[in-house]
C-alpha cells in the first residue's frame, strides 16, 4: 500500500499453519519512503511512518488469524448434527473494530444436513453480533481516555492512535463506557452477594438494612453541585453505644511524634462514607446526580467502593466487613465521616457493638465557616470568634461552643445562620471528640482518603464549568477508578472475573 506521505509498504503472509496447539506463519515486511529533510521534525516524521506500517501490519496479522481460527472451528464442527454432516455455504464478511483500526474478515457459513438449518460458527462461538464487533481492548482504550477527558476529545485521539478517523463515533464512545461500568458494577454487586451468603444468619442480622424510607432519605450536609445552601432535615439526638479515643470516659491515648504517619486505631476498621454530587442532564428529569462513594481503612488495607444508590453501598461494604471480621467481634468498627442522615440511619442500623462514629473534622470546620458567613455580621468580630469557636470544637467541648454560638444571637446580622449551627451541632454532640487528642495519638480525625477518592474518581472529571451527566455515565467513570484505585482493573479485563481480596490476617491468628 501506498500512503500519502510517500510511504509505500509491502506485506506478504505465508499460509497460517496450525502445529499442534499453536498457530505459526512468516511474513514480510517491505517498506520505501522519502528521506525527510534532516531537521528538528525527521525523528517525528520518521516515528509517524513506522506507526502508520504497523498499524497495516497489525490490520493484516489479526485479519489472517481470525480466518484461520475460523476455519479452525469450521472443521471442528464437521459432523454437523445428529452426525449428519455439514455442507459450506460460502462466507459472509465481518468488521472487527481494534485498537489498530478496521478490519473486515471472512468467515464461513454452514448449513446442517440433519436439518438444513445455517449458521455461522464464530458467531455462536464468539459471542458475535451479526456484522461489526468492538474488541475488548478498543473498549478498554476508550474507558482509559474517558477517565480523564471529554467524549469528543476521547474519540478523537482513540481513533487518531488506530489510524482511523472514522473508527468510532461519540455516542459510540458513551455507550462503550456506560456498558463497561454496567458490567464492572453488576459482578461488584454479585461478589457481595455471594460473600453475604456465605456468612450466618447471626451475622447477617446484624447488617439488618434500615427501613425503607430511610434508605431514601437523601438529606446532607454537603451542599448542591451549584454551592447554595439548603435547609437541614431534623435528626434525633443519637447516643454512641461505645466511645473511640477522644470521647468523654474512655482511656487516654498516648501521643506521638510528629513525624510518625497517621494510623487506624488499633484493632479498628474505618469506614469513610461520602456522597459526591454533579450537575444532571435536562433528559435525566434531575437536577442532580447523586454518587454515594466509601473507602475502608485497616492496617496495610484500602479498598473504595463507588454505587449510585445508599442500598447498594452499604450492601458492598458489608460484604467486607463480614470479611474483615467486624461482625463477629475479631475489629471494631470507626466510622468517619460527615454526618449525613443516610450515614447516621445506616449506623444506627447497624447491630455491631462496640462501634463509634466521629464528625470529620474537615467537614465540621467547614460548616461553622459556612454558617458565619450566612449569621453575617462585622468581618472582624466574626473571624475572631470562628477562631474562638473552632478552639473549643477541636477540643470536643460541644456545650461551650453552643454556649458561644447563643451569646453571638445579639450581635449578628442573620441569627437563623446561627440557630441552624446550633442545631447541627446538637444532633451530633455524641459523635465530636476531642480531636486534639486524637490528634496528638496520631490517629484519623478526618475523612480525608474518601475525599481523594471523590476527586480522582468523580470531581476532577465531571464537576467542571459547563458539564452534565447522566447517572450511568457518572457511575461508570467512578467504578473504573475504584477498580483501578483497589487493584484490581487489570484482573477484570483479563478474563471479567474479580479478584479475591487480599486482606490482612485475622487478629486472632496474627497474634
Amino acid at each position: 500500500m501506498r500512503d500519502p506521505n510517500g510511504l509505500q509498504t509491502i506485506i506478504t503472509l505465508s499460509p497460517v499453519n496450525r502445529e499442534g496447539e499453536t498457530f505459526s506463519l512468516e511474513l514480510g515486511l517491505q517498506m520505501t519512503l522519502s528521506i525527510p529533510p534532516q531537521d528538528e521534525h525527521l525523528p517525528d516524521q520518521i516515528e509517524a511512518v513506522v506507526h502508520h506500517a504497523g498499524l497495516e501490519l497489525q490490520r493484516r496479522l489479526f485479519q489472517a488469524l481470525i480466518e484461520k481460527a475460523d476455519q479452525e472451528l469450521v472443521l471442528q464442527q464437521r459432523y454437523g448434527k445428529g452426525g449428519d454432516g455439514i455442507q459450506r455455504r460460502g462466507t459472509r464478511p465481518f468488521t472487527f473494530k481494534t485498537t489498530f483500526g478496521e478490519v473486515t474478515v471472512r468467515r464461513a457459513r454452514i448449513s446442517h444436513n440433519h436439518d438444513d438449518s445455517l449458521e455461522i460458527p464464530s458467531a455462536r462461538a464468539w459471542n458475535t453480533s451479526h456484522q461489526l464487533a468492538i474488541t475488548q481492548n478498543l473498549r478498554d482504550a476508550v474507558c482509559d481516555q474517558m477517565g480523564d477527558q471529554s467524549a469528543g476529545k476521547s474519540r478523537h485521539d482513540v481513533c487518531e492512535i488506530a489510524g482511523a478517523e472514522d473508527l468510532l463515533g461519540r455516542s459510540t464512545v458513551i455507550e462503550i463506557v456506560h456498558q463497561e461500568g454496567e458490567q464492572l458494577i453488576a459482578a461488584q454487586r454479585a461478589r457481595a452477594r455471594s460473600i453475604l451468603d456465605g456468612g450466618s444468619e447471626a451475622h447477617l442480622a446484624l447488617l439488618a438494612p434500615p427501613a425503607a424510607d430511610a434508605m431514601t432519605d437523601e438529606f446532607s450536609d454537603v451542599p448542591p453541585c451549584d454551592e447554595s445552601e439548603e435547609d437541614q432535615a431534623e435528626w434525633e439526638r443519637v447516643q454512641a453505644e461505645w466511645a473511640a479515643t477522644g470521647f468523654p470516659g474512655c482511656e487516654p491515648a498516648f501521643p506521638v511524634t510528629g513525624d510518625q504517619p497517621r494510623e487506624v486505631d488499633p484493632e479498628f476498621v474505618i469506614v469513610e462514607p461520602d456522597e459526591v454530587k454533579t450537575k444532571a442532564q435536562a433528559t435525566t428529569g434531575r437536577k442532580e446526580v447523586w454518587t454515594y462513594t466509601a473507602v475502608v481503612l485497616v492496617a496495610g488495607f484500602r479498598y473504595a467502593f463507588a454505587e449510585a444508590t445508599t442500598e447498594g453501598l452499604w450492601l458492598q461494604v458489608g460484604a467486607l466487613l463480614l470479611e474483615l471480621g467486624v461482625l463477629n467481634g475479631e475489629r471494631r468498627l470507626l466510622v468517619l465521616g460527615d454526618g449525613a442522615s443516610w450515614i447516621r440511619t445506616w449506623f444506627e442500623g447497624l447491630g455491631i457493638a462496640p462501634k463509634a462514629m466521629i464528625v470529620c473534622w474537615w467537614h465540621l470546620r467547614k460548616r461553622c465557616y459556612e454558617s458565619m458567613s450566612t449569621a453575617g455580621g462585622p468581618k472582624d468580630r466574626r473571624r475572631a470568634f470562628e477562631k474562638e469557636l473552632l478552639g473549643q470544637l477541636w477540643e470536643g467541648k460541644v456545650d461551650a461552643a453552643v454556649e458561644l454560638l447563643r451569646g453571638a444571637l445579639e450581635w449578628v446580622r442573620t441569627p437563623k445562620g446561627i440557630e441552624d449551627l446550633i442545631g447541627y451541632l446538637e444532633k451530633r454532640r455524641a459523635f465530636i471528640p476531642d480531636y486534639q487528642e486524637r490528634q496528638r495519638a496520631g490517629l484519623w480525625i478526618a475523612s480525608t482518603r474518601v475525599e481523594k477518592f471523590n476527586d480522582w474518581a468523580v470531581s476532577a472529571r465531571c464537576k467542571h464549568r459547563g458539564m452534565s451527566w447522566t447517572p450511568q455515565g457518572v457511575l461508570a467513570l467512578a467504578v473504573l477508578e475504584a477498580a483501578r484505585r483497589n487493584g484490581e482493573l487489570d484482573r477484570w479485563r483479563q478474563d471479567r472475573q474479580l479478584p479475591e481480596r487480599t486482606l490482612p490476617e485475622p487478629i486472632r491468628k496474627a497474634a
